[in-house]
């Protein structure tokens, strides 16, 4: 019996930004999700990714879980790997409300958060309380200086199994947004003097071919100061006025193509050299095997939670299992990449 096609109708009846806050409220209580939750492994999911053993390839984007607080609860759910943050050094508030905007006919929801943080003291706090979980943790920082960035990194490693820098905030300022390519270099090269665990780069997605010329250089210096990862979505922005800032970025559904082209580009340009996890209008097990066989080591949901509810990874696992079956395949390291020629 699926409970969410029940609940999902009452949530919906609610803003958006009212059920993310219900939802934030019953992450309070693990023993809730020890019942409805169901964790899936097996050889045939089982993967490494960046050096980061998981269970499954199937993780949780940042942002619903910003400070660590239901990682107990969240553990049930089935996700290979659970990203917490974005953590920022100061607490801020975010974006004025509504943040939030469902499109139901599409499966979409633009969000306006603006990285709302208790802070990086908050965050250290609760993650040194946190269970043991056999989801991995990655923390994700994100900063607007480079000495914040790796004051961030280096004060989260130890309560982590891995971290993850965020270069950029969609939804953040434009005087807020860390000047990239400048620093980037002298940035990358502290991280891996610093950070001793998994060690990945979230970059922005790419619509033009002069953003995606700049992205191709950003992948170049992490091949060349060894970073172990990198994280890529295919989420756009948009113009959006009923929310409170006025635009925010689209997910869900309508960003799957857009994640197949990066994922299939980043792939191709770096030949294996760095690990991919990849986030963008994934809803299915199917489609998490498209995004892997494009070239992406891992996939990560956040919309997808929100329209298939909260079995979405032990449903994409079941799914990625038997899809993986249908076409031969026994485990991911067998998994055939497909490889596409750059415009």
């Amino acid at each position: 019996m699926n409970l969410y096609a029940l609940v999902r109708p009452l949530l919906f009846r609610l803003s958006a930004d009212r059920s993310h806050s219900l939802a934030r409220v019953a992450l309070r209580l693990p023993i809730v999700w020890r019942v409805l939750g169901r964790r899936v492994s097996g050889p045939r999911l089982a993967c490494t990714v960046g050096g980061l053993p998981l269970d499954n390839p199937i993780g949780l984007a940042p942002g619903l879980d910003k400070d660590g607080q239901f990682i107990g609860s969240l553990n049930n759910l089935g996700f290979g790997y659970l990203v917490v943050g974005s953590i920022t050094k100061e607490a801020r508030p975010g974006n004025p409300f509504p943040r939030l905007i469902r499109y139901p006919e599409r499966e979409a929801i633009t969000n306006s958060m603006g990285l709302p943080s208790r802070g990086l003291d908050a965050a250290i706090a609760t993650l040194n309380r946190r269970p043991r979980t056999a989801a991995k943790v990655i923390g994700s920082v994100a900063g607007f200086t480079k000495d914040e960035l790796v004051e961030c990194a280096v004060a989260i490693e130890p309560h982590v199994d891995a971290v993850e820098i965020g270069l950029i905030c969609p939804n953040s300022k434009p005087e807020e947004r860390l000047e990239e390519l400048q620093i980037f270099t002298a940035l990358t090269t502290e991280l891996k003097e610093r950070i001793t665990k998994p060690l990945f780069l979230k970059l922005p997605p790419y619509f033009d071919n002069m953003n995606r010329k700049r992205i191709m250089a950003m992948l170049d210096v992490c091949l060349e100061t060894a970073i172990d990862g990198v994280c890529i979505q295919g989420n756009g922005r948009t113009e959006e006025p009923r929310l409170g800032a006025g635009r925010g970025s689209l997910s869900g559904r309508p960003a799957l193509p857009d994640t197949l082209r990066i994922v299939r580009e980043v792939a191709e340009h770096c030949n294996g050299r760095i690990a991919i996890r990849a986030s963008g209008g994934v809803f299915t097990g199917e489609e998490a095997l498209q995004v892997l066989q494009a070239g992406a080591d891992a996939v990560e949901a956040y919309t997808a939670f929100i329209y298939r509810g909260w079995n979405i990874a032990s449903l994409m696992c079941d799914e990625l299992a038997v899809a993986m079956a249908s076409t031969g395949v026994a485990t991911q390291v067998d998994l055939p990449r497909v490889a596409v020629a750059s415009s």
